[in-house]
């Protein structure tokens, strides 16, 4: 293997390299204001799937169903005093804008009924003063089932306002002024109604891309923090921490200025591009630092020549590291989730920035310092140069037992890796101590979930749905949905029918089901007076549908539901009755799907292709081989660990494979580039893989160590997903450092004796 790339211009021009890297630089750091932040995460849904469209036709016919709910507790909600609070919020929540439609006790409509008549009435038209009528308000709210686990708790303490969004997908700022003005209302009432609890969607969604903000507060100084500190650890040297965070922030900036160009969004998943790329762009850094050794002035006669001799040596190897690393990043390019699919391409458009800037900006700002703050006495008998000579020794001695090892921790990993759950927890994306949390759980134990999905049954036959036959098809499906665990409330044009025979049969319960005859619920449709009953059928009643709310958040358990609910269906088809299950739930289901099988196909991609890479830069298919072994090691460990510690593959761990394979891989590249140069001078086996581990082991470890940095910072997010990323991240850089000085030396080593032939052992 030669050297293909000659940077020695570099060093003999560097003015006109730092001039022409700067003006570079400048195209994309000039749209850095432009970078944009969301303040929702309706991003994340599979593109193309038709269960999604057939979901947005849905939506044009019932409206749009995301919600959240406001509620609040007291020891007894019937008391004039309460109810004036309710009303007057209620009141207040209407006159804003932003909400579509604001429904509690306070303003909902209630059927009230004689023998042979009813009528439809404000439910809380006064509110009354004497203690026997306050009891009767709350035996007739908790008795209608339309508003119990809806609007109040089944005890009567706790009351909720459910305020329905307007669909604006245009409108990027519309949940933060909903909810920002809905805590302005609330303000005023805390003193009187206690604390109060938002759980829903709208709040959920609004929540995940605050938490994105106040994580780039976090991400960004607690990084360049630590990188500083690992540079000054490493190098001790102020100049050379200068100038690699220069080189950092150059990169840092020029990656987020080409998300501004690009009009690329900061969201929960391409953030992770910040502190990655910054890591990343340490790590070539890196490399050209541990090989300033002193004594390369005394042999090349000055600065600039001495300087061309690192570059010369490293940056063929940081070339094929930044490629893979890139090659890494792109697989996930297929994803058919967009956030994932930009975070492909902005993260391999920071490497090829860190790349540019680390070999065209850097060596310049090198040479304006002098020798003496640059070069540096390298001994390898001291510090990280002494650990790795007497690593290898031992890993050259016991070579067949680290084999061994090293196949029983794989062994124990894929038996781990067997308990692995595939599933998106909403709940589990928030800490346990977070408001979002604490709030859903409040709102779940005393009214009832706020997950949503939704049957639709579309019949062709006009006013299909004033059809008894076709309204018990409907009751018969609900029926079995509402004894599905994990559901807590459905609701359906039966509701109505039910309460509206009840009533107009002067509220005896034992009406309380459909009318016999079709002309009875005509009957009832023509005399019933309210807008209600159009959020479960359509004006021309042939289009129905189930609202159901789940207080499941799993993925997994959404998914058998679903399975449960178009199982039944199946068994109960109507002919002339068309019925889907559809709903945020299926788009969630949906997503993680696809999640999955992008991850198989991404993982496949990166490994094919860097496999190429190999084995075009090695000339040797055994070496190719031989190089991948160490990467494939600390992913299966990675699989291990997540299902013993019972971490899901879900829409953050999703990334990690592909980026680890990516990322790496770059260690194996320098040691195995180190020991193919060593072999090639005629170095005996057992003397090139001890050298090129002693002579890369310096960088390879400081590497490692700033990645675990760069990954580590991301376990200070709110946000469990990015947690979860990257602490797992870390985990695989320690275990691939030890694949690259332990593992892949010991299979050198027993590979000597002719059972792994390198073709130029031949």
């Amino acid at each position: 293997m030669r050297n293909g790339i000659d940077l020695s211009a570099v060093t003999r021009k560097p003015r006109l390299f730092m001039g022409l890297v700067l003006v570079f630089g400048a195209v994309f750091w000039a749209f850095n204001p432009f970078v944009r932040t969301v303040d929702n995460v309706d991003y994340f849904r599979l593109e193309g799937d038709p269960a999604a469209v057939f979901y947005e036709k849905f939506k044009e016919v019932f409206g749009n169903d995301e919600f959240f709910v406001i509620a609040f507790e007291t020891k007894n909600l019937f008391t004039a005093e309460n109810l004036e609070v309710l009303r007057n919020i209620t009141d207040a929540m209407e006159a804003l804008d932003e909400p579509e439609t604001v429904r509690s006790l306070a303003n909902v409509e209630d059927i009230v009924g004689g023998e042979d008549y009813f009528e439809v009435r404000p439910f809380l038209e006064e509110i009354p003063r004497e203690p026997d009528a306050l009891e009767d308000l709350r035996k007739r709210a908790l008795g209608n089932p339309l508003y119990v686990k809806n609007l109040v708790s089944a005890d009567g303490k706790t009351a909720a306002i459910v305020v329905e969004a307007a669909d604006r997908p245009d409108d990027w700022d519309y949940r933060k002024r909903l909810i920002q003005k809905t805590r302005q209302v609330l303000a005023d009432y805390e003193k009187t109604a206690g604390q109060f609890y938002l759980a829903g969607w709208t709040y959920t969604n609004l929540s995940l891309s605050q938490y994105l903000k106040k994580d780039m507060m976090v991400f960004v100084p607690i990084t360049y923090l630590f990188i500083t500190l690992t540079v000054w650890v490493f190098f001790r040297s102020a100049a050379l921490t200068l100038m690699a965070v220069i080189n950092i922030s150059a990169c840092l900036a020029a990656t987020r200025g080409f998300m501004g160009m690009t009009g690329v969004t900061l969201n929960n998943v391409t953030i992770v591009v910040i502190p990655l790329v910054m890591a990343l762009a340490l790590c070539d850094t890196v490399h050209i630092f541990s090989h300033l050794d002193r004594r390369l002035l005394d042999r090349f006669g000055g600065k600039e020549a001495a300087l061309a001799q690192v570059i010369r040596q490293v940056v063929f190897p940081c070339f094929l590291t930044t490629l893979t690393t890139a090659v890494g990043f792109l697989s996930l390019a297929m994803s058919r989730i967009p956030p994932i699919r930009e975070f492909a391409w902005i993260a391999a458009a920071g490497m090829f920035f860190e790349f540019i800037f680390s070999f065209f900006l850097l060596p310049p700002l090198l040479l304006m310092l002098r020798p003496e703050k640059v070069f540096r006495d390298i001994s390898e008998a001291a510090g990280i140069g002494a650990l790795m000579v007497r690593l290898t020794r031992w890993v050259g001695k016991w070579s067949r037992w680290v084999l061994a090892g090293a196949a029983a921790v794989i062994a124990l990993a894929v038996w781990g890796a067997t308990d692995l759950k595939v599933e998106t927890n909403l709940l589990e994306f928030f800490r346990k101590n977070s408001e979002v949390r604490r709030s859903l759980s409040f709102v779940e134990r005393r009214l009832g979930g706020v997950g949503t999905l939704d049957v639709s049954l579309h019949a062709t036959a006009p006013d299909a749905f004033k059809d008894p036959e076709n309204l018990e098809v409907v009751e018969r499906i609900q029926r079995f949905i509402d004894h599905i665990q994990g559901v807590d409330k459905t609701v359906s044009v039966v509701d109505f029918l039910k309460d509206m025979n009840e009533s107009f049969h002067a509220e005896n319960p034992a009406f309380y089901r459909l009318p016999d005859s079709r002309q009875m619920v005509a009957q009832y449709m023509l005399i019933y007076d309210s807008d209600e009953i159009e959020d479960v059928v359509d004006p021309r009643y042939t289009h129905a549908r189930i609202a159901v709310r789940l207080s499941e958040h799993s993925s997994r358990g959404q998914k058998v539901i679903i399975e449960k609910i178009e199982q039944f269906i199946e068994e109960t088809a109507a002919p002339g009755m068309d019925v889907v299950v559809t709903g945020r739930a299926v788009q969630d289901v949906h997503t993680i799907e696809g999640i999955v099988n992008g991850q198989i196909k991404s993982l496949v991609v990166a490994c094919g292709v860097i496999s190429v890479i190999m084995l075009f830069v090695f000339r040797s298919v055994s070496l190719a081989a031989l190089s991948m072994v160490p990467n494939f090691f600390p992913i299966v460990i990675n699989f291990g660990i997540m299902g013993a510690a019972g971490i899901a593959l879900d829409t953050g761990t999703a990334l990690i494979a592909a980026v680890a394979l990516g990322i790496a891989v770059d260690d194996t590249i320098h040691v195995l580039t180190e020991y193919q140069r060593r072999r090639t001078r005629g170095e005996a086996i057992h003397e090139a893989m001890p050298g090129a581990v002693v002579v890369k082991g310096r960088a390879v470890f400081s590497s490692s160590v700033i990645l675990c940095i760069g990954f580590g910072v991301l376990v200070l997010s709110r946000f469990m997903p990015t947690v979860n990323f990257g602490l797992l991240s870390a985990i695989i850089m320690l275990t691939a450092l030890v694949g690259d000085t332990v593992v892949l030396p010991a299979m050198v080593f027993q590979g000597a004796d002719g059972r792994w032939q390198m073709a130029d052992d031949r």
